[in-house]
């Protein structure tokens, strides 16, 4: 009867030992989504040793629906299944800086990064609603694919140059961003979604991006004066930029990443912490 007693106590021990052990929490999903900033733009060959190392804690799920190890080309277009997001020219974008920010301050998070973003796309293109065959469509469909993972945990957005092109296309915009934001929260069933927006940086002053678009700063002005629950601004102006004068270089891509890591954790239930 005692040994009885003594196994039935190591059993419940045991049990009791399993039960409490703390769970690992789900990987935190974040959506990529915007024009050619977001996609990258920056120079792989400007990537310093060490800065952006594969990290088994940071992976992507891509446009060819392959969960890996993420590196730089997040948005790579090997094997892309959605034609409308194909990027061939994608870079070093802000995304991998932003995750590597976010795992310095909370080690024991595991991020999945989804590049939907497509160069030179303009507000309207993003319209929700549609199939696969639309950018919103393609980019709802990955999200929920890689819900089989993780959980939704933001949106990093960085897009309005194309809207730049005229007052017109500008004054259109803060509406048709809100009503995208509104369908995100509902389509992905988080009706408070952190959502991390990247105002854009300086305007092209020389070369043949220097007259394209003239309502830069009436963008700009726009995206600073949103008023959203739980949309955060970063501001991508001051940082450095390739020769073109439009895209942020590798070592911008670097500090916008950073920054909007910033952000997401201060608005976040993770809490906010200095990010190193």
């Amino acid at each position: 009867m005692a040994k009885l007693v003594l196994v039935l106590a190591l059993v419940t021990l045991s049990l009791g030992g399993c039960m409490t052990k703390p769970t690992q929490a789900a990987p935190l999903v974040f959506l990529l989504m915007g024009q050619s900033n977001m996609s990258g733009r920056g120079d792989l060959a400007d990537v310093l040793p060490g800065t952006l190392d594969p990290d088994p804690g940071v992976r992507v799920l891509g446009n060819d629906e392959v969960l890996r190890v993420a590196q730089e080309p997040l948005d790579s277009p090997q094997g892309q299944i959605d034609e409308v997001s194909l990027d061939r020219a994608a870079g070093v974008g802000p995304g991998l800086a932003f995750a590597r920010a976010v795992r310095a301050a909370h080690p024991n998070s595991e991020i999945i990064l989804v590049p939907c973003a497509k160069g030179g796309s303009p507000i309207a293109a993003w319209r929700p609603g549609g199939d696969r065959t639309t950018l919103y469509g393609s980019c709802l469909a990955r999200a929920a694919r890689a819900t089989a993972h993780g959980q939704i945990a933001g949106v990093l957005w960085y897009q309005g140059e194309s809207d730049a092109a005229s007052s017109v296309l500008a004054a259109a915009w803060p509406l048709a961003f809100t009503e995208l934001v509104a369908a995100l929260r509902s389509d992905l069933a988080a009706p408070d979604l952190p959502i991390v927006v990247v105002s854009i940086g300086d305007p092209p002053v020389t070369g043949r991006y220097a007259a394209r678009f003239p309502a830069w700063s009436e963008i700009q002005a726009v995206q600073a004066s949103l008023t959203i629950d739980n949309v955060r601004i970063v501001a991508a102006a001051g940082l450095p930029r390739n020769a073109d004068e439009l895209h942020l270089s590798t070592a911008g891509q670097l500090a916008l990443g950073r920054r909007m890591a910033e952000t997401w954790l201060a608005q976040s239930t993770l809490g906010s912490q200095p990010v190193v």
